[in-house]
């Protein structure tokens, strides 16, 4: 009977439970050589460190998948995702010290033994136990795996599974799919496997056609990976799996979707084969609402406080609403109102026709003027210079995306994420087009940070939306995030 493998952190509980061990290893020495045993047990901060901190570094590891592809990580990436997950106990750890000085003198000693220990101590036993695994996993009987596919892929099909195998299967052979052929002398060995660059053992072929359920009846064969061809041999995986034998079957000619995320799932009680431009799970959706609802939140707040002192200038240097609200086209084509601070004439929306005519962008889906004299307070002086008012720092700041807080905390929008269009230009989108409102809008995103306004070719900020949800990860938000601050203070690629 299959037994599927284990999925996600869930199949690491021996490396947490050894980085966990590591870490109340840490803590007692780096205690027990500052204050000594008999001091160390009645402290209130050694209790609470050695009972908190290991929750902590728990939540740490399942949030940061920092056990994935563990077994096949070399030395040098071991210790990167390592040193990754102690900066974030570290930060932890160390805002708990501070507050708890009084309890402890020197906290700072504890504090440094501490991660130093943990780093090294967390290596040594990751290093060790995945060494011990993996001369297990080469000992023992692993699971037999017999690859059959047709002839001309039979290669191909091997070679990228042996370069994937990390000696969860044991390849015992392989077998030709093609019909009517006879198991010539020169087709029943399979050499010049490679494994990157090194050359490996040369496979048997061991049956070939009709042949190949005669030799699965005398031989062991735990499993098959059956690299299917385009005409499904659906009577002879019938005639496999009535022998017990578990079938793994290849749906090669996928391939040819040029879709990075593909999954297999059940929709309405029937196989489906589901295919997305990029995907997110449901713990990173939770993570990522999370952090919107609370960044998000104290946008909100920035927002009320910058009302009182923003809203005056706007309303004096062009008497209207403090706030502007525009329909938005959002996730697959939703629409929403999005909220800004009001940095141009009342009248913009109508100059704006003009304004496009005039300057040869009518058909243009980015509209983009070096000096807009729609925003507030921008004038030509007589020299020719151009004079910025209020709208103009306020758009240099960015402080006109702070009411999008609303729309963050609302739903309607992410705090990173691609740009919402107008109704307008939404209706003149090409297909390919379309593919950057596949997710929630944001009000910053990867093309804002690479460039902002100096990116002018609208084919390259699809690029860059398409490239956003290709590669997600909270790690990318935070980056995106990270560096939009960097670009509103430095005001690069502002106007």
């Amino acid at each position: 009977m299959y037994q599927r493998k284990k999925r996600g952190w869930s199949q690491h509980l021996d490396f947490m439970a050894l980085d966990i061990g590591a870490l109340e290893i840490s803590l007692l020495l780096a205690f027990l050589t500052h204050v000594g045993f008999s001091n160390m047990i009645g402290r209130r901060m050694f209790w609470g460190s050695f009972i908190f901190l290991p929750f902590l570094d728990l939540a740490i590891m399942v949030v940061a998948d920092t056990y994935h592809g563990v077994i096949r990580r070399n030395h040098y990436q071991e210790l990167s995702r390592l040193l990754n997950q102690t900066t974030y106990l570290a930060l932890v750890f160390g805002a708990f010290l501070i507050m708890n000085e009084a309890d402890l003198s020197g906290s700072s000693y504890v504090f440094f033994q501490t991660v130093f220990s943990y780093v090294v101590l967390g290596f040594i036993s990751r290093t060790m136990w995945k060494t011990h695994l993996q001369r297990r996993l080469h000992i023992r009987n692993r699971t037999g795996l017999l690859v059959v596919a047709k002839r001309s892929r039979l290669y191909d099909v091997v070679t990228e599974l042996v370069n994937h195998n990390y000696n969860t299967y044991r390849i015992v052979g392989a077998a030709l799919l093609d019909e009517n052929v006879t198991l010539r002398d020169e087709d029943k060995v399979l050499r010049h496997i490679k494994r990157g660059d090194t050359e490996l053992e040369t496979l048997p072929v061991v049956a070939a056609g009709d042949n190949l359920i005669p030799y699965l009846v005398t031989n062991w064969v735990d499993e098959i990976y059956l690299d299917a061809p385009e005409e499904m041999p659906i009577d002879l995986i019938d005639q496999i799996i009535s022998m017990g034998i578990t079938v793994h079957l290849s749906l090669n000619n996928l391939d040819r979707i040029v879709a990075r995320h593909k999954d297999i799932e059940w929709i309405c009680g029937q196989a489906a084969l589901t295919v997305s431009l990029g995907y997110i799970s449901g713990r990173d959706l939770f993570l990522k609402r999370l952090m919107d609802i609370t960044i998000g939140s104290l946008g909100c707040l920035a927002t009320g406080l910058l009302t009182l002192i923003i809203g005056p200038m706007i309303y004096i240097a062009s008497p209207g609403p403090i706030f502007f609200h525009q329909t938005r086209i959002g996730e697959n084509g939703r629409k929403f109102e999005m909220y800004k601070f009001r940095s141009m004439y009342m009248d913009a929306e109508k100059r704006k026709q003009e304004l496009a005519k005039a300057t040869g962008q009518e058909n243009e889906l980015m509209f983009k003027l070096e000096h807009d004299p729609r925003i507030i307070g921008m004038k030509q002086k007589k020299n020719g210079k151009w004079k910025r008012g209020v709208g103009g720092w306020i758009r240099d700041l960015s402080l006109d995306e702070f009411p999008q807080s609303f729309n963050v905390v609302k739903g309607d929008m992410s705090l990173v994420g691609t740009r919402p269009p107008t109704v307008d230009e939404w209706e003149h989108y090409k297909p390919a087009y379309r593919a950057r409102m596949s997710t929630r809008p944001g009000v910053t995103g990867l093309w804002q940070v690479s460039g902002r306004s100096k990116i002018r070719d609208f084919d390259q900020v699809v690029q860059l939306d398409r490239e956003y949800i290709e590669n997600w990860s909270l790690k990318l938000d935070w980056q995106i995030l990270a560096k939009t601050v960097l670009t509103v203070i430095t005001r690069k690629g502002a106007m």
